[in-house]
């Protein structure tokens, strides 16, 4: 690989293309301005590598930050992607061109080498079509490849709450089940009246305090051990964040 990703690389980072990826940005991010979405903590962005963890609320609505990030400070903000995303072309060569790579072990320590701010939604499809009782849970499983990715390339993880876009929608059931029996390789949300109604509320992105990675020596005497608290404290860090945030959005704080 080059020194840098500039879309002409035989490699996964081949796609991205600057002016694509600056023009996106910033016509997402006069959008946001406009509907009012509000980003806060962007002084607490490490200024080197990290990975940036948010929740997977409805559709990519981490981009909104990811735009803001780059219109503010000027740092390019990637994403890594579902897999899935990779089988359909218009999609892949989009994303690639945005900013967006696969989600690969490969991939994101490359990016980390070069000092970058990579965004990563641990909970992916599962957490983004929740059914509305599982509005602001963390869904993340047995998923700790972002913690060993951050402790490989001694990256700090940075929690990023979003607020607003969980509630944009009524989904009911369980949307992978109901694929299932349709025989269909993505999950299928249903919304619980027959034309989906979006319930317009104002979208915000807390950035919380980074999390630094322990000593190498520290973390290679219980790897596993390490993996976990690491994973503990980044979902503490968010589930902490969306209690407050709700707790004003509802005029309910002390």
């Amino acid at each position: 690989m080059d020194d840098g990703p500039t879309g002409t690389t035989k490699d996964a980072f081949s796609g991205y293309s600057v002016p694509i990826a600056d023009a996106f940005l910033d016509a997402l991010d006069r959008i946001g301005r406009r509907i009012h979405v509000d980003v806060r903590g962007l002084d607490l962005l490490p200024p080197g590598r990290a990975l940036l963890v948010a929740n997977h609320a409805f559709g990519f609505d981490i981009a909104f930050a990811m735009a803001r990030i780059h219109v503010e400070t000027g740092r390019r903000v990637w994403a890594l992607g579902e897999h899935a995303w990779w089988a359909v072309p218009g999609v892949r060569r989009f994303a690639a061109a945005v900013g967006t790579v696969d989600g690969t072990p490969e991939n994101v320590d490359a990016l980390l080498a070069r000092d970058e701010l990579v965004v990563v939604l641990p909970g992916g499809l599962r957490e983004a079509v929740k059914p509305r009782e599982l509005r602001y849970r963390l869904l993340w499983g047995h998923r700790y490849g972002f913690v060993r990715a951050a402790l490989r390339n001694a990256a700090p993880l940075v929690p990023i709450a979003s607020i607003g876009a969980d509630d944009l929608f009524n989904f009911i059931g369980n949307p992978f089940a109901r694929a299932r029996k349709l025989h269909l390789p993505f999950p299928l949300p249903r919304p619980a009246r027959l034309v989906p109604v979006p319930h317009l509320r104002a979208f915000r992105f807390v950035i919380g305090e980074p999390i630094p990675m322990p000593a190498a020596v520290d973390a290679a005497a219980d790897p596993e051990h390490t993996a976990r608290r690491l994973r503990r404290e980044v979902e503490g860090a968010l589930h902490e964040m969306f209690e407050e945030e709700l707790a004003r959005r509802a005029s309910f704080t002390p």
